[in-house]
């Protein structure tokens, strides 16, 4: 922004919920990590996005527009190309009395101001408007997909059809570097985590994960199909002459907004190679523990982990609950320059600087134990191993635990209670594992209710009654049921595209080793005794969390079911 450094300070600190302090250490991480000041302060959860937007705006005498409550009009949008849009900061969003109205994240930008009077040729209203509601808001440039392929594929099967070429010919002139450059950026304007090419007997079926959630996208003819894994394999450096084993690799795709990472699967099935594309944002800053969905006391219990020096701290959860944003987050408030962090991955999902990142690959020896056998050699503070997978890096992560380090990993379990049973089962000493493990995190992802189109209701009977069922099947003493007298859900509107849901957070459940869970640890105890005596030392369980979040309106009753129902 045209605003100078200490005059940005001098508004956020005279709010009061930003201290010299906190401007003087953001400022330093951002010298370090590349990054805005204002970003470093809003990723560590001091001040939130849409309130520095309303300072800023009251600062300058200017409006401030939340433009993921109002609505913009494609057709004003499309006076500016999506580029220059883009470029300039800027979405056209209506006209007021002649005057065109316009959010900028940076309006003190006269020349563009100025450039926009002159190429409309119309006077401007500007208002300043937070990042995150101009990226939403330039999504709807790519929003009808269809239109754009059917455009691309008819015209060129028109063409092959035309000259008297067969489905050979029409595949192999098939614009496929456009199709799949169209169909990643429409995932990534889309907010997507997967993207999925499936094919079937006469097409190829496209279909987008938001929010966790896969929804239909687009058909292709099938005749595009083996051009499609063909180019999917070039990027990703795959044998393109395999067609019946398992493949992975990956690549990285470019966009407007910086670079996406893209994790590829190529399977066989019964009607060909299905695709399947993880895409990861290189510059999505970590978010902080209240982002996360993290309550003020969990996040308590979280940070008095981390700030041991030796110990094993877990997270737990099928794949796809965000285990790995929570360690990153956690490594994030842990990477300052007094400690050596160290970590082997597979794969890498985010380059964090000044952590030193390793990748697994067997084929050269590196494994999740031959990893953290070699950082060991190089005296770290802090290790990251990506999972537990076996009993060898199982025995690692402990050693490592038991020598003065602080390890964070993953493992696959239903809940944090079985983590226990399961470590044991692959062969770790009762006495060591009760000696080393600190904290276990069980998570799950829910979809947030979209806050423009929420509505409250009365509870009904029927969903009362599903969740007393669930708090009976075990212990789950820190809720009350009958404080359940209000539902939430969203309506469905342009903003959430009908959905009724935007984005996703977490629900958790942690426990604490302390003296209780370490005897019971000791005496090879059972998921659902361990269960018991964690929700007694006042662990809330994942279905406690969810229910908290319904009652404050964040998520649905049905979402947390969804995804912890037992």
């Amino acid at each position: 922004m045209h605003l100078a450094s200490d005059q940005l300070q001098k508004v956020l600190v005279d709010t009061g919920l930003v201290t010299t302090e906190d401007w003087q250490k953001a400022t330093t991480e951002a010298g370090r990590s590349g990054q805005q000041v204002v970003d470093i302060l809003i990723g560590q959860g001091t001040v939130t996005e849409d309130f520095v937007a309303e300072t800023l705006a009251e600062h300058l005498g200017l409006p401030v527009v939340d433009l993921k409550k109002v609505e913009a009009p494609i057709n004003y949008m499309e006076i500016l190309p999506e580029n220059v849009a883009k470029g300039r900061g800027l979405v056209i969003y209506g006209e007021q009395e002649g005057a065109l109205l316009v959010a900028m994240e940076d309006p003190l930008d006269l020349q563009t101001v100025e450039y926009l009077k002159f190429r409309t040729g119309k006077p401007v209203r500007v208002a300043l408007s937070a990042a995150t509601g101009l990226k939403y808001t330039w999504r709807k440039y790519k929003k009808d997909i269809g239109k754009e392929f059917k455009r691309i594929i008819e015209e060129n099967i028109a063409k092959t059809k035309a000259a008297g070429g067969d489905a050979a010919k029409q595949a192999k002139d098939m614009p496929i570097i456009s199709i799949l450059d169209t169909i990643i950026s429409h995932a990534v304007a889309h907010n997507s985590s997967d993207i999925h090419m499936e094919p079937w007997q006469e097409e190829v079926v496209v279909r987008f994960r938001v929010d966790g959630i896969l929804q239909d996208i687009i058909s292709l003819p099938s005749m595009v199909h083996s051009a499609l894994v063909a180019r999917v394999k070039i990027l990703s450096n795959l044998q393109i002459d395999e067609h019946f084993k398992p493949q992975d690799g990956r690549f990285k795709f470019k966009t407007e907004d910086g670079e996406v990472a893209i994790r590829v699967s190529v399977m066989p099935t019964f009607h060909g190679e299905k695709v399947v594309l993880r895409l990861l944002a290189s510059s999505v800053r970590p978010l902080s523990m209240n982002e996360l969905g993290l309550s003020d006391k969990n996040i308590a219990i979280l940070e008095n982990n981390t700030a041991k020096t030796h110990g094993l701290i877990l997270v737990t959860g099928p794949t796809g609950s965000g285990k790995t944003t929570t360690l990153y987050t956690a490594l994030h408030k842990l990477n300052t320059p007094a400690v050596n962090i160290c970590t082997i991955e597979d794969p890498i999902e985010y380059d964090i600087p000044r952590i030193n990142q390793t990748q697994v690959n067997v084929k050269a020896g590196i494994t999740f134990a031959e990893g953290l056998k070699s950082f060991l050699r190089q005296n770290p503070n802090i290790m990251m191993v990506g999972e537990i997978r076996d009993k060898e890096t199982l025995e690692m992560a402990i050693h490592a635990s038991l020598t003065g380090h602080l390890v964070l990993s993953t493992l696959h379990t239903n809940d944090a209670a079985s983590a226990v049973p399961r470590l044991l089962d692959m062969g770790a000493e009762p006495f060591l594992l009760a000696s080393t493990l600190n904290l276990v995190i069980a998570q799950r992802l829910v979809r947030r209710l979209c806050q423009n189109c929420v509505v409250s209701e009365k509870i009904n009977k029927e969903l009362v009654g599903v969740v007393k069922e669930q708090l009976a099947l075990n212990p789950h003493p820190h809720f009350n049921v009958n404080d359940l007298t209000m539902r939430f859900r969203g309506q469905g509107c342009p903003i959430c595209g009908g959905q009724g849901y935007v984005g996703q957070l977490g629900i958790f459940e942690l426990l604490e080793v302390n003296n209780s869970v370490r005897e019971l640890i000791m005496e090879r105890t059972d998921a659902v005794k361990l269960q018991e005596m964690a929700t007694k030392n006042g662990m809330e369980t994942m279905f406690e969390d969810g229910l908290t979040k319904v009652q404050r309106g964040i998520t649905t009753m049905e979402e947390v079911l969804r995804v912890v129902r037992e």
